[in-house]
């Protein structure tokens, strides 16, 4: 059977809305004259694909390179982007023919090796790069990472304690001719085409891996935006359209502007006077935005497949015990946290996989995802009861919405369950590093966005690859058996029924509370145009698609 990128099409995703109201006006927000969308943006790990892994970083990454493909905005099928053809005799054996006349924005060709180069650079274990787990798969990728894998590298990449591994090249990809790239991977796995969109999978030119350092302030990408200046960590940086891009979604706006909103902060106020053009209110803004007339008319109101879950250190010998970890999350009073930070900005998650995304929306949270202070007292005395006398300890990001949704999430689990809690707040660049690195003796805030339409994707990355790796420090052998019997199903309906039974072995060991599941509540300046959200680009941070905005 042969399989190709159409027939993998995700028919789940929910289709984002289109919002074009606004008076004809002149150009505001700090752009001049010019064509200039003005955004705000996060702490930022990394501008080079494979070094991000995250969501700041991935909305910049995702308009400065294209790869492979680009999902519908409206169905969430990969279409072909660079790629001209995805396809496959047998789900194993992969071959991605890539469109001509492609280039960096430095001239050097888009071709098969611009993959590889890019693809080894991040499975090579001793670049301890957060993306390296996407190539598990490929074929050779144990050879370039050998167990054990040194404590903490991961979560750190400052840590050298990687020694060099002499493998340093994926043996399963080649360069069958300059366009075309043959893909074998260890075992079959039909999802593979869905992955392509996603940072990991993207190019890199050779200029860039001689001087990465100079790559990261000043990326070299093949997509329609392009640095003429180094990006600033902590200010932020700008994009002009490349006027040379061959792609098939050429930017329609003359460049964009990003400025760094540091933990404490937020877009709001410069919102309010125009020098930032898409911004989410935080729940302390929410319901002022919503009371104004006008701002409601510039409004983009749908379901986000982000998911917000509260995570258990299950390396943490406290938490071990199924029944305390069923009994903090039946503790939540997730409608009453809503009317805190805002019902119309969450709605309740009772599945590990939101229904928007394929395969999705089964409710396996079902009963322990819903609120019951009496069984959940029933539940904590069946695991023992709670330390008399300790604290039960959150830890959270310190952005401004994560402090105060799980003030009120810790609220509601003190006041059922009789216990203290403490709300243990960090700044982003600690908490992601001290998380990954299992160093949190509480439960902690995660969230995951999608990078593909496919229930897989909430399941295997965040849950998957081992103890070591995962942030819970969760490991199932049944639960890894039925994600790698899913990975070699013949048709995608038996893949994703596969990965819908693993979802409800993990429900049963609950490594996490699904808590909610977001809503996109963006708000935009009168002086643009064609303003749509992603459904799996956007990200939790606020965007619009960067590749189709207008401005007046």
């Amino acid at each position: 059977m042969r399989m190709t990128v159409a027939a993998l099409a995700a028919v789940g995703m929910t289709a984002a809305t289109a919002a074009c109201a606004g008076d004809e006006g002149d150009v505001g927000g700090g752009g001049g004259g010019d064509a200039i969308v003005n955004m705000q943006i996060g702490d930022v790990r990394s501008l080079i694909p494979g070094g991000s892994g995250e969501s700041e970083g991935f909305r910049i990454i995702k308009n400065v390179y294209d790869g492979l493909v680009y999902y519908n905005r409206e169905t969430g099928e990969p279409e072909n982007l660079a790629a001209e053809e995805v396809s496959s005799p047998d789900n194993q054996t992969w071959t991605i023919k890539i469109k001509e006349g492609l280039t960096f924005h430095n001239g050097e060709p888009v071709n098969a090796e611009a993959f590889i180069r890019s693809w080894d650079r991040t499975a090579y274990a001793p670049n301890v790069l957060p993306l390296n787990y996407f190539f598990a798969t490929v074929e050779g990728y144990d050879a370039m990472n050998p167990e054990p894998k040194p404590e903490d590298t991961w979560a750190d990449p400052e840590v050298p304690e990687y020694d060099p591994v002499e493998t340093t090249h994926l043996s399963g990809l080649t360069a069958i001719d300059d366009l075309t790239l043959e893909v074998k991977l260890s075992a079959p796995f039909l999802g593979f085409p869905t992955m392509l969109g996603y940072e990991a999978f993207y190019p890199i030119a050779q200029e860039c891996l001689d001087d990465l350092e100079a790559c990261e302030a000043k990326p070299i990408g093949n997509g329609p935006f392009m640095f003429e200046e180094p990006y600033d960590i902590e200010a932020g940086g700008s994009v002009v359209r490349w006027e040379d891009y061959q792609g098939d979604m050429p930017a329609q706006i003359d460049g964009v502007n990003w400025k760094v909103y540091l933990a404490g902060d937020d877009c709001w106020a410069d919102f309010l006077t125009g020098d930032i053009d898409v911004c989410r209110p935080t729940a302390a803004d929410y319901q002022n935005a919503m009371a104004d007339e006008d701002l409601t008319t510039r409004l983009i109101q749908q379901e986000d497949p982000s998911i917000l879950m509260l995570s258990f250190p299950l390396y943490d010998a406290k938490y071990q015990d199924v029944n305390l970890r069923r009994a903090i999350s039946m503790a939540i009073d997730r409608e009453g946290v809503l009317n805190v930070v805002g019902p119309e900005r969450f709605y309740p998650l009772d599945t590990f996989v939101p229904a928007s995304i394929l395969g999705g929306g089964q409710g396996t949270c079902g009963e322990y995802c819903t609120y019951d202070p009496e069984g959940a007292k029933d539940l904590l005395a069946q695991a023992g009861g709670w330390p008399e006398g300790e604290k039960l300890k959150i830890w959270v990001n310190d952005a401004n919405d994560n402090v105060d949704i799980f003030r009120a999430i810790g609220d509601s689990i003190s006041q059922s369950l009789g216990i203290e809690y403490e709300l243990v707040t960090m700044e982003w660049t600690d908490y992601l590093p001290a998380r990954e690195g299992h160093q949190l003796d509480g439960p902690f805030r995660n969230g995951w966005s999608p990078d593909y339409n496919l229930n897989e994707n909430y399941l295997e990355p965040i849950y998957g690859g081992g103890a070591s790796v995962n942030d819970m420090g969760y490991e199932n052998p049944e639960y890894d058996a039925k994600i790698a019997a899913a990975g070699a199903a013949a048709t995608l309906d038996e893949a994703v029924a596969l990965y819908q039974e693993a979802e409800a072995i993990l429900a049963a060991d609950m490594p996490s509370a699904p808590v909610f599941g977001e809503k996109f509540n963006y708000f935009y300046t009168d002086r643009l145009e064609n303003v749509y959200v992603h459904p799996i680009y956007s990200g939790p941070g606020g965007d619009c698609e960067l590749r189709e905005v207008t401005v007046k």
